[in-house]
């Protein structure tokens, strides 16, 4: 019999195949210019790929355990990029133009919205009560 997921657990589903598709852009030949940035802007470095590996596994587990798990991974997801987003943009004032600073951070500012959005109303009915 095939198994139900929540609506929650089905975005965890989408937010693995995004970290683990980044992931794996690194990978992919034409994608990277010759000064080691993905589309020009990002600079990926190992410990930027063992995170988008991490969070990528991560969602997916959350995924295929439960619904309870899953929001809680975007709870701790938006904290995490939240962080993340704050300590570049700040860190990069004087080295990064605000152009290009504000678009490097844009994909992690999407995720973080995304994230807190998902884990305060997907799955929850009009009464705050969850529903799993």
């Amino acid at each position: 019999m095939p198994r139900k997921y929540s609506t929650i657990q089905k975005f965890a589903f989408g937010f693995a195949a995004l970290f683990l598709g980044v992931y794996l852009l690194d990978y992919v030949p034409g994608i990277m210019d010759q000064n080691g940035l993905m589309f020009g802007l990002f600079h990926m470095t190992m410990i930027v790929d063992i995170g988008h590996l991490a969070l990528g596994t991560l969602a997916l587990i959350a995924a295929l355990s439960s619904a309870q798990i899953a929001r809680i991974y975007f709870w701790v997801l938006g904290v995490w990029y939240t962080i993340d987003v704050f300590t570049f943009f700040f860190g990069h004032l004087h080295s990064l133009s605000l152009l290009v600073n504000v678009l490097t951070n844009l994909p992690h500012l999407l995720i973080f919205i995304a994230a807190y959005w998902i884990a305060l109303n997907v799955g929850k009915s009009k009464t705050g009560v969850v529903a799993v």
